[in-house]
C-alpha cells in the first residue's frame, strides 16, 4: 500500500510541473570596460530607513569560466553626514577563494568559503543580520551561521549609533567615497529586507529595462547595465548562421564542450566560453560526403566519426593531419534518411536505428563494433517498433529511448503512413523494446528532430509540423512515465523539405545550455553535383528552459501554428478589414502613415539573422578601422576567433577575400549569403583576374573554368544569366559593377568600396622594405586569415600559392631587419600570420620562440616548439632536426 501511494504521489508531482525559478540579474564584471559594468542600487534617490534591527538575504551564483573574480558583492552604507558614514562590505578574495566581510577599513573576522560546485552551478542563500542595539553583525550561508562581528560606529560618546538609514549597493557604484568598479562576475535574485516584518522584496525577475520593482510596496530599484537572466531561459539565441561546402553534418563533444560542423573542405568547431563562444575554422582535405551521412562524436575514444550506413562505413577525422581516414567519391542514394544513432559504452559499439529510403521505412538496428570494425544487424525481442524516421533518440548507459516519428506498420510508404507519438525504450543488454507511453496529440501532425536530451526522469525534444515547408521547431519536455508534456522556449524557424532538412538537439553540461542545429542542403540531383552546400544555423538556450508563453505551455494543444487553409482565410479576413479601415478612416490616415514609417524604420535595423556568420552574440563591432590585434598562442593554425565578425576594415561597402569570403552592403548588412556557389565562383574569378593582371578574364577563359562541358551557345547563355544575377548584388555593395573592356570581363569598384585584395595588391607594388607602416598595413589585411579560407577551386591553387609566398617573403624580410627584435609582441603577431600560410615555417618558429623568451614567457616558447615538432612529425612522418636550444640560440 505504501508503494502504491508513493507511485500516485509521484504521478501527481510529474503532472504538476512547477516552473524552474530561472530568473535573476547578471552582473557584467571585469570582462567588460568599467563603464559597462553592472550596478544595482535599492534606493537610487534616497536611502532606506528601517525601524531597527534588520536582516538582508539574497541568492547568489558565480558565473563560470571567468579569469577575474575579485570584487565587492555588496556595500551597505550607514548614511550620515558626509565623511561620517559607516560601511559594511562583502568582498570576494579570489586568491584565497573566500568571502570576507569588511567593516569600515578593517576585516571583521567573518570569513567563509562556498563549495565551488555549488557556487558556480547552483544558487546559494546569503543572509546578513544586523543587531543595531547590540552592535553585532551575524552572517549565514544557506541558514548555516558562518561568523559574527561587532559593529564599530563612526560616532563617539554614550549611546553612539550608526543610525537606521542605509544605502544598499551591489556591484559597481558611484556613491561618494565608496565608489568602486571591482565586482565579481555574479548573478543575484530574491533580495529580501526585513526589520521584524518583510519590508522589501525584489525577485529581480524582470526581462527588460533598468528598474526592478519591490513586490510589497512597488519601491523601485535602479540597475545600470542590466543583463536579465530570464529571457536566456525563454528565447533561443541564434549564435551562428553560415554556409559550408558539401553536404554537412553536426556532432557534439560534451566533454570538451565543442560543437562540430563538418563540411567537404572545412571543419567548424564552436567552443563555449565566458563571453559566449568562439569559432575555429579548420581547413581540411576534401571529403566528398554522401548525402544522408551523419556524424557523431565518440567521447570514449575521443574521435569525430562520420557514418554512412549504406556503405557500412565509419570514417574518423584526424585533427593532426586534418583529413578523414576514408573518402567516398561515389555511393548509392541512402536508404536511411534521418536514421537515429547512439554510442553504447557497455559494448563499445555504434548503433543506427530506423530511417527511410526507396519508399520504405525502417525499424532495424545496425551495430558497428569499434574493436573489430565489424557491422551486424541486431535481432530484437519485446514490443514491436513500427518502422519510422523523423524520430528523436536519447541514450543512457543502459537504455535508448525512441520518441515519435513518421512511418507505417508494415514499413511500406504506400500502406497507410502516419505520424507516431509513442515512446519506446530499448534495453541494450537484453536487445528488447518496451513501449512506455503515447503522447497526447495536437490538432496538427508533428515529428521530431534527430536527438532528444534525457535527464533523470524527463526528456526534452524538438518537434515540428512535418506537413508544411515553413515550419518551426518547438522544444517540449515531458516525463518518461507520463503522456503529458509542456512547451518550453520560443519557436525556431525551420524550413522542412524532407530529406533536404535536418535538425538536432544537444545538451552542454559545462555551459548548462541546450544547443539546436538546423541544416538545409541544396537539392540533390544527378546533374547538380557542383553546387553542393549546406545552410547551417545554430541556436542556444539556457537550461532548464522555461515557457516563452506560459498559457501555451499549460495547454500545448492551443499552439499558434494554424493549418494552412485556416491561416490563409485568417490573412484574407485581416486584409479585408484593413482595407475597409483605410477607406473609412480618412481622419487617421496621417497618423497611420507615421506609424508605418516608424515600423519600416524599426524593421530596417539589423536583425540577429543578418549578423556576420561567425559573429559572437556579445560582439558589437565598430565601424571604425581596427588596428592589428595580437594573436594568442592557440591561433597559430586556425582562423582568429570571430574574424568574420570583426574585419580589419570598414563594415560598409566592403569585400573581404582574406579569411572567409565576406561582403557588406552600404548599410552594413552582411550580403555573403546572396552569393550562390556558382555566383561566388564567377565573382571571385573576375575579381582575382582583374586585380592580378589588370585586364580581367576573357569569355573563353570563363567558359573553360565554369562551363567547359557545355556547348558554346549554352555556356554563353549561362554566363549571361549569372552575370545578370550578380548585377543587383554588386550594386548593393556600393555601385560595383562588372564590365567588358577590350574583350575582358573586369570588376569595377568605386573609391569608397573596400576590397582588401586590392589594398594587398597595392602593397605588393611597393618595394620590399622594413617600413613599419607597410608591415602594419599588411598585417591588418592578412590577420583575418589565409586568402579565401574554406574556398577551394583548381584555378585558385596557383593564386593562393603566389599570395602565400609573397606574404611570407615580406614578413620574414621585415623580421630579419636589425631593430625589429625591440618589439617582440609585434614579432609574435607577424609569425602567427606566417603560420596561417606555412604551418611549418622554421624561420617563423625561430623568431616566435626568441620573442617569447625576451618576454620571459619560457613555458609558452617551449609549448610552441613542442607543437611545431608534433605537427612536423604528423605531416612528414619524420623527426624535426633541430632542438629547442638550437632554435633559441
Amino acid at each position: 500500500m505504501k508503494r502504491f501511494l508513493l507511485c500516485i504521489a509521484a504521478l501527481f508531482l510529474l503532472r504538476t510541473i512547477t516552473p524552474a525559478q530561472s530568473y535573476g540579474l547578471v552582473f557584467s564584471s571585469h570582462e567588460v570596460v568599467q563603464e559597462k559594468r553592472t550596478a544595482l542600487d535599492l534606493s537610487p534617490d534616497d536611502s532606506i530607513c528601517l525601524a531597527g534591527n534588520f536582516t538582508l538575504s539574497f541568492d547568489i551564483n558565480f558565473l563560470p569560466r571567468h579569469e577575474i573574480y575579485f570584487g565587492y558583492v555588496f556595500r551597505i552604507i550607514a548614511v550620515g553626514n558626509p565623511g561620517n558614514e559607516q560601511n559594511v562590505d562583502l568582498i570576494y578574495n579570489q586568491a584565497l577563494k573566500t568571502f570576507k566581510v569588511i567593516v569600515g577599513e578593517n576585516f571583521s573576522g567573518i570569513s567563509f568559503s562556498v563549495d565551488s560546485m555549488k557556487l558556480y552551478r547552483d544558487w546559494t542563500r546569503f543572509t546578513l543580520h544586523a543587531d543595531l542595539d547590540k552592535h553585532l553583525l551575524q552572517f549565514s550561508v544557506d541558514d548555516h551561521p558562518v561568523g559574527s562581528s561587532p559593529i564599530p560606529t563612526a560616532a563617539t560618546g554614550p549611546g553612539a549609533s550608526i543610525g537606521n538609514c542605509f544605502k544598499f549597493l551591489w556591484g559597481a557604484n558611484d556613491f561618494r567615497k565608496f565608489r568602486t568598479r571591482d565586482i565579481p562576475p555574479m548573478q543575484l535574485k530574491d533580495i529580501h529586507l526585513t526589520d521584524g516584518a518583510v519590508r522589501y522584496e525584489w525577485p529581480l525577475d524582470e526581462t527588460a529595462g533598468e528598474t526592478s520593482l519591490d513586490k510589497i510596496g512597488r519601491h523601485p530599484a535602479r540597475i545600470k547595465n542590466p543583463v536579465w537572466l530570464k529571457p536566456k531561459f525563454q528565447q533561443w539565441e541564434l549564435i551562428g548562421s553560415f554556409a559550408v561546402n558539401g553536404y554537412a553534418a553536426a556532432a557534439y563533444d560534451p566533454k570538451k564542450d565543442k560543437l562540430y560542423i563538418a563540411g567537404s573542405d572545412s571543419l567548424a568547431a564552436f567552443n563555449w566560453t565566458k563571453d559566449g563562444y568562439t569559432t575555429d575554422w579548420i581547413p581540411t582535405r576534401h571529403m566528398e560526403f554522401l548525402i544522408g551521412h551523419q556524424t557523431i562524436y565518440d567521447t570514449f575514444t575521443d574521435r569525430l566519426l562520420d557514418v554512412f550506413v549504406d556503405r557500412k562505413a565509419v570514417s574518423a577525422f584526424s585533427f593532426a593531419t586534418r583529413q578523414w581516414d576514408q573518402n567516398f567519391t561515389f555511393g548509392p542514394l541512402t536508404e536511411y534518411w534521418h536514421a537515429n544513432k547512439f554510442i553504447s559504452p557497455a559494448d563499445t559499439s555504434l548503433y543506427v536505428v530506423g530511417g527511410y529510403g526507396q519508399l520504405h521505412y525502417k525499424n532495424g538496428i545496425h551495430r558497428y563494433h569499434f574493436g573489430d570494425h565489424h557491422w551486424d544487424s541486431i535481432s530484437t525481442i519485446g514490443d514491436y517498433l513500427p518502422p519510422r524516421y523523423l524520430s528523436a533518440l536519447g541514450a543512457t548507459d543502459k537504455y535508448a529511448y525512441i520518441l515519435g516519428g513518421y512511418g507505417s506498420q508494415t514499413g511500406d510508404q504506400m500502406l497507410d503512413p502516419r505520424n507516431y507519438y509513442d515512446l519506446f525504450r530499448y534495453d541494450i543488454k537484453k536487445r528488447s523494446f518496451k513501449k512506455l507511453l503515447t503522447l497526447k496529440t495536437l490538432p496538427y501532425p508533428f515529428a521530431f528532430a534527430n536527438s532528444m536530451v534525457i535527464t533523470r526522469d524527463a526528456w526534452y525534444g524538438l518537434t515540428f509540423a512535418n506537413d508544411v515547408y515553413d515550419s518551426r521547431l518547438q522544444l517540449i519536455t515531458g516525463s518518461l512515465t507520463d503522456s503529458t508534456y509542456h512547451l518550453v522556449g520560443s519557436a525556431i524557424p525551420y524550413a522542412f523539405h524532407d530529406v533536404q532538412s535536418f535538425a538536432d538537439l544537444y545538451y552542454s553540461p559545462q555551459s548548462n545550455k541546450l544547443i539546436a542545429v538546423t541544416l538545409f542542403y541544396t537539392k540533390y540531383t544527378a546533374d547538380n553535383q557542383k553546387d553542393k552546400n549546406t545552410q547551417v544555423r545554430i541556436y542556444t538556450l539556457n537550461y532548464p528552459p522555461e515557457p516563452a508563453n506560459p498559457a501555451a505551455a499549460a495547454h500545448p494543444a492551443a499552439d499558434n501554428r494554424l493549418p494552412g487553409i485556416t491561416r490563409i482565410l485568417l490573412i484574407a479576413a485581416l486584409a479585408a478589414i484593413i482595407a475597409v479601415v483605410i477607406l473609412a478612416s480618412t481622419i487617421l490616415r496621417s497618423r497611420r502613415q507615421r506609424n508605418r514609417a516608424a515600423a519600416r524604420l524599426s524593421t530596417a535595423s539589423p536583425s540577429v539573422g543578418s549578423l556576420p556568420a561567425t559573429s559572437s552574440a556579445t560582439a558589437s563591432p565598430s565601424s571604425a578601422a581596427h588596428s592589428p590585434e595580437p594573436l594568442t598562442e592557440n591561433k597559430m593554425l586556425s582562423v582568429a576567433t570571430n574574424t568574420a565578425a570583426t574585419p580589419t576594415g570598414p563594415l560598409t561597402s566592403a569585400i573581404y577575400l582574406f579569411g572567409p569570403f565576406q561582403t557588406f552592403d552600404r548599410e552594413g548588412h552582411d550580403c555573403t549569403r546572396l552569393f550562390t556557389p556558382l555566383l561566388k565562383e564567377l565573382f571571385l574569378i573576375i575579381t582575382t583576374y582583374t586585380i592580378r593582371n589588370g585586364r580581367g578574364i576573357s569569355s573563353e577563359g570563363l567558359n573553360e573554368i565554369l562551363w567547359h562541358d557545355k556547348p558554346e551557345k549554352d555556356a554563353k547563355n549561362n554566363r549571361s544569366v549569372n552575370l545578370a544575377k550578380l548585377k543587383p548584388i554588386l550594386e548593393k555593395l556600393g555601385n560595383c559593377c562588372i564590365t567588358k573592356e577590350s574583350g575582358y570581363w573586369q570588376l569595377q569598384t568605386p573609391d569608397d568600396t573596400w576590397l582588401d585584395y586590392h589594398r594587398f595588391a597595392a602593397l605588393l607594388q611597393q618595394p620590399i622594405s622594413a617600413d613599419p607602416q607597410q608591415i602594419h598595413a599588411l598585417i591588418g589585411i592578412i590577420q583575418r586569415g589565409p586568402f579565401l579560407l574554406q574556398t577551394e577551386y583548381n584555378w585558385l591553387d596557383d593564386i593562393k600559392s603566389a599570395i602565400s609566398n609573397a606574404i611570407i617573403d615580406r614578413c620574414l624580410n621585415y623580421l630579419r631587419h636589425p631593430g625589429t627584435a625591440e618589439n617582440p609582441e609585434f614579432t609574435i603577431e607577424i609569425t602567427n600570420c606566417i603560420f596561417y600560410f606555412d604551418q611549418l615555417n622554421e624561420d617563423a618558429l625561430t623568431f616566435k620562440c626568441k620573442s617569447l623568451i625576451l618576454l620571459k614567457r619560457h613555458n609558452l616558447a617551449s609549448n610552441t616548439y613542442l607543437k611545431f615538432v608534433k605537427d612536423y612529425k604528423d605531416i612528414y612522418n619524420a623527426d624535426f632536426g633541430r632542438s629547442f636550444q638550437d632554435i633559441i640560440a
